[in-house]
């Protein structure tokens, strides 16, 4: 079977590996679709620890077919959402633990269903905001999570959803998403501007979806008093550590509620989010920009990462 593997910062290669075999617990999936995620950036731009990576990782958005399921939880030919167990998802073929997945419609638009695993990560924050009616919220950062936030957001009843970003690609499928307003923040004075978009209040929640220190930051300013801020980004895009400076003083005097927020519940979040979708609540296709051949995997981040702006890239999709 084909795999990637990254061997060096910025540098794929495919290698012709063995099919793995199901285990009890364990079943072979062949990978239908798999997509690229934020969380691949920094093992892929050199802030993994060591190279080369184990094959496959560190790709972890993907579905596929059953081709075996000892435990017979699974009938062969059945559609899963996979959560990656054997090596990552940047395969041909992979063991998936039985109790990870997500059965998924047997019909239905591939890279839109796919779509799925990353929303129900970003749903999962939302059971910690409690009522999102009539609020007045900021989102940084307008990647494929930031866009999401703006869909849920709106699903939810959000007054105003300002996007920021300084790609104005992504600005303008931030307005297909749900966004309100938008606003680049490299001319000038972003807490002006937000503060001029809100009549002076600035927001009720700061979405933080990049996972830099300097965004980090920057929500503080963002936030009215007594507002919440969301660190959805993970914090390791300027150091493997994840190691940042806050400004907490500013958001100690200000009484910022901060909310942190990783790892969804698969069979809770992941399938409400299916339902979303399926259901015809919020449309994805808007954030998904590309989709290539595997092969291409190379090209694919490159796009993601090194020039989104040259390539008007959002999401970015394997078809294997």
């Amino acid at each position: 079977m084909r795999a990637a593997q990254l061997v060096a910062p910025r540098k794929w290669e495919l290698l012709d590996l063995e099919k793995p075999k199901a285990t009890d617990g364990t079943m072979l999936v062949r990978l239908e679709r798999v997509a690229i995620c934020g969380t691949d950036k920094p093992s892929y731009v050199g802030l993994s620890p060591s190279y080369p990576l184990d094959p496959g990782n560190t790709g972890h958005e993907g579905l596929g077919i059953v081709e075996s399921c000892p435990s017979g939880k699974y009938r062969e030919g059945e559609r899963v959402l996979l959560w990656a167990f054997d090596r990552g998802l940047f395969q041909e073929y992979v063991l998936a633990r039985d109790e990870g997945c997500v059965r998924l419609p047997a019909d239905g638009e591939l890279n839109v269903i796919l779509m799925s695993q990353l929303l129900g990560t970003v749903i999962h924050a939302f059971y910690k905001l409690g009522n999102i009616i009539g609020t007045k919220v900021v989102v940084l950062g307008q990647g494929p999570v930031g866009q999401l936030f703006n869909a849920t957001l709106r699903n939810l009843g959000a007054r105003q959803i300002i996007a920021v970003d300084p790609l104005a690609h992504r600005l303008d499928t931030a307005r297909k998403m749900g966004a309100t307003d938008t606003v680049d923040p490299t001319p000038g004075d972003l807490r002006q501007s937000i503060a001029d978009l809100t009549g002076g209040e600035l927001a009720d929640i700061v979405v933080e979806a990049v996972g830099r220190e300097e965004t980090f930051n920057l929500a503080a300013g963002l936030v009215r008093r007594n507002g919440s801020i969301v660190y959805f980004g993970v914090p390791n895009k300027d150091n493997h550590e994840g190691i940042i400076s806050l400004q907490f003083m500013k958001m100690f005097a200000n009484e910022v509620r901060i909310i942190t927020t990783v790892g969804p519940n698969p069979q809770k979040d992941y399938s409400l989010a299916l339902d979303w979708i399926v259901q015809g609540r919020l449309d994805v296709r808007p954030m998904i920009s590309h989709v290539l051949p595997f092969e291409e995997i190379q090209r694919a981040f490159e796009m993601a990462f090194d020039c989104p702006g040259e390539h008007k890239s959002v999401k970015v999709v394997m078809r294997m």
